[in-house]
C-alpha cells in the first residue's frame, strides 16, 4: 500500500537491490529446523524507497544494525524456488 495515498494498484519495478537496515529484530522462536537462530529479520529501505522484510546472511546477528547498507542474495528454497535475502554491501572501490 501507498504510505502517501494509500493506493492498492501493484506494479512491477526494477530495483538495484542496494539499501540500508531501516529496522530489525533478532527472532529467537518459534524455532523451526530450516532455520539457524537467532534469525535476524530486518526491513530494508531500499535505494528507490520501498521498504522489504527479509533475512540478513552472511553475518554474525550480533552485528545487524539500523543503517548498514546491504544488498540482495538470492537463497534457494525446499521448492525449487528462490528468496531475496539481504547480506553486508561489499566495500565500494
Amino acid at each position: 500500500m501507498c504510505p502517501h495515498c494509500h493506493s492498492v494498484d501493484l506494479g512491477w519495478h526494477e530495483v538495484t537491490g542496494t539499501g540500508v537496515i531501516y529496522s530489525y529484530a533478532l527472532l529467537h522462536h518459534p524455532q523451526h529446523p530450516a532455520f539457524s537462530y537467532p534469525v535476524p529479520a530486518v526491513l530494508v529501505e531500499l535505494d528507490e524507497g520501498v521498504r522489504i522484510v527479509s533475512n540478513m546472511v552472511d553475518v554474525d546477528p550480533q552485528d545487524v544494525h539500523i543503517g548498514m547498507e546491504v544488498e540482495v542474495a538470492f537463497e534457494p528454497t525446499a521448492d525449487d524456488a528462490v528468496v531475496p535475502v539481504f547480506r553486508p554491501r561489499a566495500a565500494r572501490r
